[in-house]
C-alpha cells in the first residue's frame, strides 16, 4: 500500500489465476491491467460473468464484489480516495460517489490517473504531493459528475466549457485508439489522426483532451501500446520486435526504451518474471 497525505492512497497487486475467491472490498476504484475471459463474480447477492480488455475499470459501492475462476493472470492497482476529499469536492454531499459496482467498464480518466500511480510504483519513482494531490482531485471530482450524479458545475475542481471534451467525444477516441492497436497500425495515431476522429483543430484537441483526461494524447496512446505489450509479453510467445510493431511502435529500441522507463524493466526481463 502506498499511503499519501495528499487525499489518496493505493496497492497494486500481481494475482496467479485462481479457482478460489477473492474479494476487491468495498469502497475503492481501480483498474485490471491485465484482460479477462469470462470471470465469474457476486456483488451484493447478484452473480454474473464478465469479459474484458486490458484497462477496464472495476469498483465498488457498499459492498464487496467477489470474484472466482479467474483463469487469466491479474495485474492490478486499487485506488482508494480520502472520504474527506469527496466530501469537501461534492460539497458535503457525499464521501464515496459510486452508487453501484463497476466490472469492466472503460474510462479513460480514472485509466489515466491508475496509470500513473503504477509507473511510479514499478519503477520506484515517487509523486511529489502536488502531482499526487492533482491526480487524487481529478479522480475524486471525475468520479463524482460521472458516478455520483452531481452537476459539473457544483463539484469543486471539475473543468468547463470550451476547454474539456464531452464524454462522447472521449469515449470516440478511446474507441479509435483500441481498434487502430488491435488492427497493428503503425504511424496510424499521431495527434493529427486523432483530433480528426472527433472533427477538431489538434491545438483544440490536445489543450481540451489533456484538461478532461489528466494525460497529454501520446501519453495515453503509450499508455495503451504499453499495455497492450504487457499482455503480449505475458500471454503469447511473440518476439519483442513483432509485439514492438503490433503495438504501433516499429522501432524496437525506441520500444524498449519507452518500456523500461515505464515498467522499470525490459520487455524481456518482464516476460520471464510474469511466466
Amino acid at each position: 500500500m502506498h499511503a499519501t497525505s495528499a487525499g489518496i492512497s493505493f496497492l497494486h497487486a500481481e494475482v496467479p489465476p485462481h479457482e478460489d475467491e477473492t474479494l476487491t472490498g468495498p469502497c475503492q476504484i481501480g483498474v485490471a491491467f491485465s484482460a479477462h475471459h469470462e470471470v465469474q463474480y457476486c456483488v451484493s447477492g447478484r452473480t454474473g460473468t464478465a469479459s474484458y480488455a486490458g484497462g477496464a475499470v472495476v469498483g465498488t459501492a457498499g459492498d464487496p464484489i467477489v470474484w472466482s475462476r479467474v483463469r487469466e493472470a491479474t495485474e492490478a492497482l486499487e485506488i482508494y480516495p480520502d472520504p474527506e476529499l469527496v466530501r469537501r469536492l461534492s460539497g458535503g454531499l457525499m464521501t464515496w460517489p459510486l452508487q453501484e459496482a463497476l466490472v469492466g467498464v472503460r474510462d479513460p480518466v480514472v485509466l489515466a490517473v491508475a496509470s500513473v500511480l503504477r509507473r511510479a510504483h514499478v519503477t520506484g519513482d515517487s509523486l511529489d504531493d502536488v502531482a499526487t494531490s492533482a491526480a487524487a482531485h481529478r479522480l475524486v471530482a471525475h468520479l463524482l459528475v460521472h458516478y455520483g450524479g452531481l452537476p459539473a458545475r457544483t463539484v469543486v475542481g471539475t473543468p468547463t466549457g470550451h476547454t474539456r471534451l464531452t464524454a462522447k467525444a472521449v469515449a470516440a477516441i478511446e474507441d479509435f485508439v483500441e481498434a487502430t492497436l488491435d488492427g497493428g497500425l503503425d504511424g496510424g495515431l499521431s495527434l493529427d489522426v486523432l483530433a480528426a476522429a472527433v472533427h477538431l483543430s489538434p491545438f483544440h484537441f490536445a489543450r481540451a483532451f489533456k484538461q478532461t483526461v489528466g494525460t497529454t494524447p501520446w501519453e495515453f496512446v503509450t499508455i495503451r501500446r504499453l499495455d497492450r505489450a504487457r499482455i503480449l509479453l505475458r500471454s503469447t510467445d511473440l518476439p519483442v520486435e513483432q509485439i514492438a510493431a503490433r503495438v504501433g511502435l516499429g522501432n524496437v529500441s525506441h520500444f524498449r526504451r519507452l518500456f523500461v522507463a515505464r515498467t522499470g524493466c525490459t520487455p524481456a526481463r518482464y516476460r520471464s518474471a510474469v511466466r
